[in-house]
C-alpha cells in the first residue's frame, strides 16, 4: 500500500494513493507530504520505481532488504536523481534476533518512508513516527521533512533501546538455569550464543549512532535538520550512549556466570578425579588383599 499523509489546517490527513497521476496531482495541491509504503504490490512498485526516477533496481534493493541477513548490518545513504535514501536498521529480539531496515527518502517537498514488515502488518516504528507527527500538527506545528525524520530517528532508537529488557530477561533466564546446569555444555552454549547477538546489536548501535551524528552535523546531502529536530536526535543518541553502557554491563554478568561455569566445570572435573582415585585405591587393595590370599593358600596348601 502506498499512503500519502498531508496537512490540511491543524489536520494531517491520508490519502491511499492508486497511481502516479494521483500522487502528483494530490501532492501539488499542498506545501509539504509524507509518502509510506508497506507491502507495495506489483502495480504500486512500477508506481514507487516512477517516483523514483524509474530506478526499479532500488525498489527490489529494499524489497530484498526487508529480509535483512544479521551478519550484513549496515547502515547507509545513497544520493540518486533529486533525492537521497538512508538505510537505518532496527532490531526485534523474540526467541530469535531479527533485523530489518527503515528506509527514509528524502525528496524536494517529500518525505518517503518504507519500513519492515512484520505479523502485524505495517512497521510499528513508521506508525509511531506518524501518530506522534500528527498530534505535533494537531497542536499547530509547522511539519517539514526535518522533524519528522527527527521523530523517525528517535522512533528508531527507542525501538531498539527495548531489545535491551530482553536481554535482560534472557540473561537472568540464563542466570537460574545456570544453577541448575553447572558447568553442562548446554548451559555455555546458551552463554556464548547470547553474547553474539549482543555483538550484533552493538554493531548495530554504533552504526545506528553514526549516521545520527552524520545527520544532525549536515554531512549527508538534502538533509538539514532545524534546531528542534536536533534536539530530537541528540536525545536519541543520548538513548543509544546508555544502550552501549548496558551492553557493557551485560557481557561483563555474562562473563561472571561463564566464569561460574568454568568454576563448576573444574569442580566437576576435581570431583571426577576424586572418585577414580578413590576407586582406584579401593581396587588396589583389594589386589593386595586377593594378592595375600592367594600366597596364604599357597603356603597352607603346600604344608
Amino acid at each position: 500500500m502506498i499512503w500519502m499523509y498531508a496537512v490540511r489546517g491543524n489536520e494531517l490527513y491520508a490519502i491511499d494513493i492508486t497511481s502516479l497521476k494521483e500522487l502528483n496531482d494530490s501532492s501539488s495541491k499542498v506545501d509539504w507530504v509524507w509518502i509510506d509504503i508497506f507491502h507495495p504490490d506489483e502495480k504500486e512498485s512500477e508506481i514507487i520505481s516512477e517516483l523514483l526516477g524509474n530506478e526499479p533496481r532500488i525498489v527490489e534493493d529494499v524489497k530484498m532488504q526487508c529480509m535483512y541477513n544479521p551478519s550484513k548490518i549496515r547502515t547507509m545513504y545513497e544520493k540518486l536523481h533529486d533525492y537521497v535514501l538512508l538505510s537505518i536498521p532496527s532490531v526485534r529480539f523474540e526467541e530469535q534476533l531479527r533485523i530489518c531496515p527503515i528506509f527514509i527518502i528524502v525528496k524536494n517537498k517529500m518525505l518517503i518512508t518504507w519500513g519492515e514488515e512484520h505479523e502485524h502488518g505495517h512497521s510499528m516504528i513508521i506508525k509511531s513516527a506518524i501518530r506522534r507527527f500528527r498530534e505535533h500538527v494537531e497542536e499547530g506545528g509547522q511539519p517539514n521533512s526535518s522533524l519528522a525524520i527527527g521523530m523517525l530517528l528517535r522512533e528508531i532508537a527507542s525501538k531498539n533501546s527495548d531489545v535491551m529488557l530482553s536481554i535482560r530477561e534472557a540473561i537472568d533466564q540464563i542466570e537460574e538455569k545456570s544453577l541448575e546446569e553447572a558447568g553442562k555444555k548446554h548451559a555455555i552454549y546458551s552463554i556464548f550464543s547470547l553474547k553474539r547477538k549482543i555483538s550484533t546489536i552493538h554493531r548495530l548501535l554504533i552504526t545506528e549512532k553514526e549516521i545520527m551524528l552524520d545527520i544532525n552535523e549536515t554531512m549527508i546531502p538534502r538533509i538539514k535538520l532545524d534546531e528542534k529536530a536536533k534536539s530530537i536526535v541528540d536525545n536519541a543518541i543520548e538513548n543509544i550512549n546508555r544502550e552501549l553502557d548496558f551492553i557493557d554491563s551485560y557481557n561483563r554478568s555474562l562473563d561472571s556466570i561463564l566464569t561460574l561455569q568454568d568454576l563448576a566445570s573444574i569442580h566437576r572435573v576435581e570431583s571426577s578425579i576424586n572418585y577414580l582415585t578413590i576407586i582406584l585405591v579401593v581396587g588396589t587393595i583389594i589386589l593386595i588383599i586377593l594378592e595375600l590370599m592367594a600366597k596364604l593358600g599357597i603356603f597352607s596348601g603346600g604344608h
